[in-house]
């Protein structure tokens, strides 16, 4: 039993759970709008999230204190392997779809500067997950239609949603010269808000040439975990269950 909790926490911690929530999301675009699976796009997906989250969640641990990867050796190999195969696919990939993925790249530079701002940072990641899992994919339409731009829209506005429960659970332990939503306002408020973006989110399905009705039990489900998040829960709470929203939804439309 040990040895699966070790597992499962190295799953975890080395975000291959994040990275297939984010391919998740792809796949749901895909799904949504009918765009031909890319291969090589969804393996550049996952693996440059892996690597781009273990970047930005474990930089500072490692600046602090350089034994970390000595401590930590297989976060290391994780990160590394899954940069070199996302670097190798990446250049598989189209001309457009390249310029896409370095223009994010770009963007998530600026993460380091803007923790400190965290309704910012809460905002550019979620700028940059819709833009990754629905902009590029839909580069691959001609022409791009307002089903694209709508689904775009949502999937900033569901993301956000999402992130309400890890800034109420992070809280506890934030600077609070980060100024995250639950320091400015409180945990109640940060709910309603995180709640509240919901709405547009699941009205814009239905200006859609073919809505999807999965966004009904998916905006539920938010809406539930947001409400029970807490400072109190269990990090799985979030880095697993909630981060587990993207994949029941992909497999919710790959059911139907």
């Amino acid at each position: 039993m040990t040895m699966l909790k070790r597992l499962f926490d190295f799953y975890l911690n080395a975000s291959l759970h994040i990275g297939l929530a984010i391919l998740a999301l792809t796949n749901i675009t895909e799904i949504i709008l009918k765009i031909p699976s890319q291969i090589n796009l969804n393996i550049v997906v996952f693996f440059a999230a892996v690597v781009g989250y273990n970047v930005l969640k474990y930089v500072d641990v490692f600046t602090r204190n350089r034994q970390w990867m000595y401590r930590n050796p297989m976060i290391i190999i994780v990160s590394v392997s899954s940069f070199l195969v996302a670097c190798f696919y990446f250049f598989k990939l189209e001309t457009v779809t390249q310029l896409a993925f370095i223009g994010i790249g770009v963007i998530i530079c600026f993460y380091p500067f803007l923790r400190k701002y965290g309704l910012l940072k809460m905002f550019l990641v979620s700028f940059c997950i819709a833009v990754i899992t629905v902009g590029i994919p839909a580069l691959m339409t001609t022409p791009v239609t307002i089903d694209c731009y709508l689904t775009l829209v949502q999937r900033f506005l569901i993301v956000v949603s999402l992130l309400i429960p890890f800034e109420i659970y992070d809280s506890k332990t934030d600077d609070p010269m980060l100024r995250t939503l639950p320091q400015q306002f409180g945990i109640h408020p940060t709910k309603i808000f995180g709640m509240l973006l919901v709405i547009p989110f699941l009205l814009l399905e239905f200006f859609k040439t073919n809505p999807s009705y999965s966004v009904l039990l998916v905006s539920i489900i938010t809406v539930l975990f947001i409400h029970f998040s807490s400072v109190r829960k269990s990090k799985y709470y979030t880095s697993f269950w909630v981060e587990s929203v993207p994949i029941f939804w992909w497999l919710l439309l790959s059911m139907i």
